[in-house]
């Protein structure tokens, strides 16, 4: 399998995975009125709509999701889902090894204390799902927390269901 491939996978194991979260979430009264659950939310998904904005040279809006609701959210998500998927599925593998600037990046380095290193398209494209990852572990403990189970998300979970696309909540389940 090619980076390419496995990139695209990974971003169709995220949106299979998100759906899941926000649909475990959104069938349960107490977990979807959690203010906790629905900033993570917000954050995760803003931020895969940043980095979308940041590879397509658009202005950034970090505040984008701040008053969405937990159905708008879902909308939300869903049209960066997609458009991150039309986007990578345009990609050729040499475009992978461009440089990508991050505007965040001088931040970081006055933050971090170090000058942070140039870093291309692939590996932007893996902090992404990463990212996205990490915070959807920090809704699972949160759900925990409010007696609700939450699902299983892992990659090899997903690969065992042969790789099947999200059905989004509040969308396809109409």
């Amino acid at each position: 399998m090619d980076a390419l491939s496995l990139l695209l996978d990974q971003f169709r194991h995220m949106g299979w995975a998100d759906v899941l979260v926000l649909s475990t979430i959104s069938d349960n009264p107490v977990a979807a009125a959690d203010a906790s659950i629905l900033a993570k939310l917000r954050h995760l998904h803003v931020v895969q709509k940043i980095f979308l904005d940041v590879w397509l040279a658009r202005p950034l809006d970090p505040r984008v999701a701040d008053d969405l609701d937990l159905r708008a959210l879902c909308a939300f998500a869903r049209g960066v889902h997609q458009e991150s998927m039309r986007f990578l599925e345009a990609l050729t593998p040499a475009e992978l090894e461009r440089v990508v600037e991050l505007p965040w990046s001088k931040t970081a380095t006055a933050k971090l204390g170090f000058e942070v290193a140039a870093h291309t398209l692939a590996e932007t494209l893996v902090q992404v799902p990463q990212h996205s990852a990490y915070h959807r572990g920090q809704v699972a403990t949160r759900l925990r927390e409010l007696g609700v189970d939450p699902p299983m998300t892992d990659f090899i979970a997903w690969v065992w269901r042969h790789k099947p696309e999200a059905a989004w909540p509040g969308v396809d389940r109409e």
